[in-house]
């Protein structure tokens, strides 16, 4: 839980080895400067990327994904906010986000009455991409 928030974090990589605690908690900080007050269903993409360091700061309004992009030089955990002009992603965080996506349907949105919140958080997108 991150500000009144439920946060889902997916960790991507260039290289082999998953961002390691420091990277996946300068990601959560940065959530909390990013996301609105009121809290909701978020998810954070944190990519070890050959270049970068980049959290993909994503959050859930009904059928409407919002987002905001960081990036920390390559070996720093610095954060800094991108401007609106910048990247959306690369092309395996748009995959993490098609597999959001798709989550976010099955779980919630084709059950306008009912969502399953708790299955859309613990869906795994390794498994949703396959």
């Amino acid at each position: 839980m991150t500000a009144g928030w439920s946060v889902k974090v997916i960790g991507i990589t260039a290289e082999g080895e998953l961002p390691d605690d420091f990277e996946v908690e300068a990601a959560l900080q940065a959530a909390e400067q990013d996301l609105p007050d009121g809290g909701g269903v978020a998810f954070v993409i944190v990519d070890r990327g050959t270049d970068a360091l980049w959290a993909s700061v994503c959050w859930w309004h009904s059928d409407i994904l919002f987002q905001r992009q960081w990036r920390a030089g390559r070996g720093s955990t610095d954060l800094r906010r991108l401007p609106p002009d910048a990247p959306v992603g690369c092309v395996w965080q748009l995959l993490a986000i098609d597999c959001e996506r798709r989550a976010w349907v099955e779980h919630v949105l084709t059950r306008p009455h009912d969502p399953d919140l708790t299955g859309y958080l613990a869906a795994d997108p390794m498994v949703e991409a396959s």
